[in-house]
């Protein structure tokens, strides 16, 4: 008689969704309620970021399977294109060639900073780079690779780059405005429907699946923010809110994405390279606030400072979008910023850095 000695898969699998995604997801939805009912901003997010960053940070696995990562994005994408009235589109446009100067700004500023930041972090001037850009963490590591820049430093630096903007950003505007998470108007608007809501999610996923393989950037937040802006700013959808249970477990998802980046490996390969970056994006951040005050300061639009901060600011843009939503700013306009820094930036990255690296500022020494 033989013995069956093969593992048993089903098991195994469900032990590591249990160690790698069940677990720590259960450890971001406490961490976002705790985090919500001490009444701080953007609580579900931040709440469930920082307790899987303590996850991951200790060596701990975490890991969201991609269709849960890319649902979560797709909803928040989507809660905000269903505010675009056709006044916000032609608020949008009109606001067009700020934005462009905004995207024009961030990259200025990752240029100039540069060859300090290789200097002070002892990483080569290339991966430097790609670090500073306002970018997507995905987008920069793969085109950076391109370059031969180190993909572990640009993903370690710009999950600290988010990470730091949006723990800061939403704290500092919080207490600067004291403005209510949800505006009367919102708060008096009847949610969409499951039957409405549920096509609308089909649609947009499946636009949204097109758009990825097209290799557009951001895709399954970008996208269905189009999509569903379209049918709201035509009138085909009404212009109202997603459930707020659904938002919150999406703003969970997306906190779980973040948090889960901060993995205890690259923390320990690249310690010198975050230390020094975080002066330096604070920085960066802190100038970009400054031109987006003086821009309100010059500004007969009358939006708020705290809406063309987060506009200008350089963290990621599903947070910022979602931080502009719980302050009760205008999110759509704050979308359209990052939207255009997102394509602005992963277009021409490459061929900018192929550029800069024949000057002699941006090249590496021999002995380096």
């Amino acid at each position: 008689m033989s013995i069956d000695l093969k593992p048993d898969r089903p098991r195994a699998a469900l032990a590591f969704w249990w160690q790698s995604f069940l677990l720590p997801g259960g450890i971001a939805l406490v961490g976002g309620g705790v985090w919500n009912a001490l009444g701080l901003p953007l609580g579900w997010l931040l709440g469930a970021a920082i307790a899987t960053g303590i996850w991951a940070g200790i060596g701990r696995p975490a890991r969201a399977p991609k269709p849960i990562q890319r649902t979560g994005l797709l909803v928040v994408g989507a809660s905000v294109g269903l505010w675009i009235t056709p006044e916000v589109a032609r608020q949008l446009l009109g606001w067009l060639p700020v934005m462009l100067a905004s995207a024009a700004l961030g990259v200025a500023l990752a240029i100039l900073v540069t060859p300090l930041y290789a200097r002070l972090s002892g990483l080569d001037k290339a991966t430097a780079y790609f670090c500073l850009l306002p970018g997507g963490v995905i987008e920069m590591a793969e085109i950076g690779e391109g370059y031969r820049a180190n993909r572990a430093a640009i993903a370690a630096l710009h999950a600290t780059r988010v990470g730091l903007i949006v723990t800061l950003l939403p704290a500092a505007l919080f207490v600067i405005s004291a403005t209510p998470s949800m505006t009367p108007a919102e708060a008096a608007q009847p949610p969409l429907d499951m039957v409405t809501l549920a096509a609308l999610l089909v649609l947009c996923a499946a636009v949204s699946g097109g758009a990825g393989r097209l290799r557009m950037p951001s895709a399954w937040f970008l996208t269905p923010l189009v999509v569903a802006g379209g049918l709201a700013g035509s009138q085909v959808l009404p212009s109202a809110p997603i459930p707020q249970e659904i938002l919150v477990i999406a703003q969970v998802v997306v906190g779980f994405n973040l948090g889960a980046k901060f993995q205890q490996a690259t923390l320990r390969m690249l310690p010198k390279a975050i230390a020094t970056g975080v002066p330096v994006l604070m920085l960066i951040g802190l100038v970009a606030a400054m031109a987006a005050l003086a821009v309100t300061g010059v500004s007969s639009s009358g939006e708020s400072p705290a809406t063309l901060v987060l506009g200008f600011s350089v963290g990621g843009m599903a947070e910022m979008t979602l931080t502009a939503q719980a302050l009760g700013q205008n999110a759509a306009l704050v979308a359209g910023f990052h939207a255009i820094r997102a394509l602005s930036v992963n277009l021409f990255a490459g061929p900018l850095w192929g550029r800069l690296s024949r000057l002699p500022g941006f090249q590496d020494s021999p002995h380096a």
